[in-house]
């Protein structure tokens, strides 16, 4: 029954073309191309490790955090997903009006507090405002979080972020145009025992110009030397084996310590080279110092051709 059910479920969305393909919104077409957001994917997971490490060295507890998605919506939509009172850190740069910002859970920023200073807490605190001292604790630790965003983005930014403040709702805080283009990275933040997400804002113009400018990065760049060099460098085990013999599973069973196990190898035929389990060569075996060796004496040709 379970069988036949999803397989009428299964007919029912190759029959109806609205299950099947899935609506395009034209009013939002994408923005990135796979290549361009194959490269943000690639410099946001890099701020996420350097994020863990300095929030780890900061705030005294093992942090992880970790990269869940990349999307271009706009800036409403992006508003909207966020709770009605949570931290958002802004950031300017020096030629544009547009800021970007990093946005996490106020309960679990004043956790961050509470052990820098050198309280403990097994679960955040209640979420609320920020007072001065907390303000500047929480200002120092994100300065350090726009410097690890700026080192990982690289020239995908119009220049370095410098933290401008904190705001606490998101639909009172109109850093762009409601309909604007962003791109937000959205990841799961684990702090000890406690989980939460956090999300990092572009201004989809100014990054998508950067990445414009700086090229395309698809299969044009991977020239055939590029290849060549990829597979010359690709590891590869390498034995060196004599001529195998055949006995049954019960022998097998049978064997001891101090069995004498006859191999049809001749003393004088070389030992077979394998790599990758496809032989290579012919060998003999050696030493060189402390350790066994083996000079070539043949190569197989089929193999180099």
């Amino acid at each position: 029954m379970i069988f036949e059910e999803t397989a009428m479920v299964g007919a029912r969305i190759l029959d109806d073309p609205a299950l099947r393909y899935p609506v395009y919104d034209f009013r939002r077409p994408a923005q990135l191309g796979r290549e361009h957001l194959r490269r943000l994917e690639a410099a946001f997971e890099s701020f996420a490790r350097q994020w863990s490490s300095q929030l780890t060295a900061k705030i005294r507890v093992h942090a992880h955090v970790v990269l869940e998605a990349v999307d271009v919506v706009t800036y409403e939509e992006y508003a909207l997903t966020l709770p009605g009172t949570t931290a958002m850190v802004t950031a300017s740069f020096a030629d544009r009006d547009e800021p970007c910002i990093v946005q996490f859970d106020l309960g679990t920023a004043l956790l961050w507090v509470v052990q820098m200073m050198g309280g403990k807490s097994t679960s955040p605190p209640e979420a609320r405002t920020f007072t001065p001292i907390e303000l500047a604790l929480v200002g120092h630790v994100m300065d350090g979080t726009f410097e690890h965003l700026s080192a990982s983005l690289g020239s995908l930014l119009p220049g370095e972020p410098a933290f401008s403040g904190v705001h606490y709702n998101p639909q009172f805080l109109q850093v762009v145009s409601s309909g604007a283009a962003v791109i937000v990275a959205r990841y799961t933040m684990r702090l000890g025992d406690a989980e939460t997400t956090a999300t990092v804002m572009l201004p989809a113009s100014a990054v998508v110009d950067r990445l414009a400018e700086t090229g395309d990065v698809g299969p044009s760049a991977h020239t055939a030397s590029v290849t060549l060099e990829q597979v010359r460098s690709a590891p590869l085990d390498v034995t060196l084996r004599l001529a195998p013999i055949t006995i049954g599973a019960g022998e097998v069973l049978d064997l001891a310590p101090g069995d004498l196990l006859r191999f049809p190898h001749p003393e004088t035929k070389p030992f077979e080279l394998v790599a990758g389990g496809v032989p290579i060569a012919r060998a003999t075996a050696g030493s060189r110092g402390s350790r066994l060796a083996c000079t070539i004496i043949t190569i197989d040709e089929e193999t180099h051709r």
